[in-house]
């Protein structure tokens, strides 16, 4: 709210009086502002006015500020530098190098490269302030839409066309065992040998990516899993340790159970790829998004080529 004491100053009308304090000279002041001396007078007349203050005093041999001027120079100055920095922060938010990103991220993302990403995205981006909030893929849309989030780094749920979604990672599903169980250490299981023991899944309201996805791999075998319980990521993974079951999992959650866990690849690998996505609203990006997927995409490809490099030298060793 504006108060009696506001008045409205222009950027030219404050120009105008630091150039005439750097000058102390009207006549040179006037030059550089590409004006004649009467007018350049007259608006430092009306600034005077405005300001309800003495600013300069003349006589015919020089020009000295006033105690009011002086005050009113460095405030000038303070405000010149204070616009030129909100000026700055503005374009580099519009351009998407400052400001600040709001990221959903699920629970199984995050034992995955993704944190790495997220990493190297801070490192090159460091006016970026980041605010990742753990949550379910299936808030997620919802969480967009009311601008609770920037971004989702989710599973592919179904989301309605004002939504884009980029794959950002892709990532084997396993099948977690205990350290103890008498398959932990073999090269791989059919989903066959799978259908033989107590299985835990993934209930429908948590996690329907994943059940959708191990209900279409069991429905290419010729035996239903034993599905003994339904849960979660990660309290799935407790269900194993307890000995309930094993669990068809994302490979990198296993990094928090390492101590107790261990897995198995699935024969067909193939068909058991688990994605993730990065969804944004169509209509509200946020360009401090515009770097975000290609940072993961990068992360990813390195991590890729990484592996294939292991493999190859793993070949070399065996033959």
């Amino acid at each position: 709210m504006l108060n009696h004491d506001t008045i409205f100053l222009d950027a030219r009308l404050l120009q105008i009086f630091c150039v005439a304090a750097e000058e102390l000279h009207f006549g040179r002041a006037a030059e550089r502002m590409c004006m004649s001396q009467p007018p350049f007078s007259q608006q430092i007349k009306r600034l005077e006015k405005l300001v309800e203050a003495q600013l300069f005093v003349r006589t015919t041999r020089s020009v000295r500020l006033t105690p009011a001027g002086e005050v009113m120079l460095s405030r000038a100055k303070r405000l010149a530098s204070d616009t030129g920095l909100m000026l700055r922060a503005v374009r580099q938010a519009a351009r998407g190098e400052a400001g600040s990103l709001s990221i959903g991220l699920t629970i199984s993302a995050n034992c995955s490269p993704l944190a790495e990403a997220l990493y190297q995205y801070r490192i090159t981006h460091p006016h970026i302030e980041l605010d990742l909030r753990e949550m379910n893929s299936s808030t997620m849309e919802s969480a967009l839409r009311l601008r609770q989030i920037d971004v989702a780094l989710m599973r592919p749920v179904h989301v309605d066309a004002d939504i884009s979604t980029t794959e950002v990672y892709r990532e084997p599903m396993v099948l977690a065992v205990r350290r103890d169980h008498p398959w932990a250490g073999q090269k791989c299981v059919s989903l066959e040998q799978v259908a033989e023991v107590p299985l835990i899944g993934y209930e429908q309201a948590i996690s329907p990516y994943f059940r959708r996805m191990v209900h279409q791999m069991f429905a290419q075998t010729a035996r239903p899993p034993r599905i003994v319980q339904e849960s979660a990521v990660p309290t799935n993974l407790t269900l194993v340790e307890a000995g309930v079951g094993v669990a068809i999992v994302p490979l990198t959650i296993l990094r928090a159970r390492s101590d107790t866990l261990t897995y198995v690849p699935l024969h067909d690998r193939s068909m058991t790829q688990a994605v993730t996505v990065m969804a944004m609203l169509r209509s509200h990006p946020n360009p401090a998004a515009n770097d975000l997927a290609a940072t993961m995409l990068n992360v990813q490809a390195d991590l890729a080529g990484r592996s294939a490099k292991k493999q190859v030298r793993r070949k070399n060793r065996g033959s």
